[in-house]
């Protein structure tokens, strides 16, 4: 199963992480920070100070079932 970590910073500095589980193996860096974007510009997640501000990094983890 992969996991996409987006990791933001909000109007504060506090940093924010958001998961998404089951990911597609290939996903275009460009679409990520798209998503990112959108995520920051849309602001569903927080009010006033806590609002996200900026994008940190983007990470996929790759879980890989051995038998």
């Amino acid at each position: 199963m992969n996991t996409l970590t987006m990791n933001f910073k909000n109007k504060l500095g506090k940093r924010f992480s958001l998961r998404v589980q089951k990911v597609k193996n290939e996903i275009p860096e460009a679409l990520i920070e798209e998503l990112m974007d959108l995520i920051i510009a849309k602001n569903i997640f927080f009010e006033n100070e806590k609002e996200l501000g900026e994008k940190v990094s983007a990470t996929i983890n790759r879980e890989e079932s051995v038998f």
